[in-house]
């Protein structure tokens, strides 16, 4: 979709190139999954967790696939 007249006047094209290029290639998925989808301490969990399920559920998790767990809190 277009910009507004607005905020066309306010794009600087060369800034958000520069900010592509800084930042193109670093890690995303992990980190923004987790942060991104639960952003208070009890409000945001799917309704198939339980705040007593999640540390148990990283728990089984940890004894599986130990590199990915370490991934989600490192």
């Amino acid at each position: 979709m277009p910009l507004s007249d607005e905020y066309r006047t306010k794009f600087n094209e060369t800034a958000a190139q520069t900010f592509f290029n800084e930042t193109e290639g670093l890690p995303y998925g992990y980190h923004n999954f987790l942060f991104g989808w639960i952003d208070t301490a009890t409000d945001n969990w799917p309704p198939i967790l339980s705040n007593e399920m999640v540390p148990i559920l990283f728990a089984v998790l940890e004894k599986i696939k130990p590199d990915t767990v370490d991934i989600f809190f490192s």
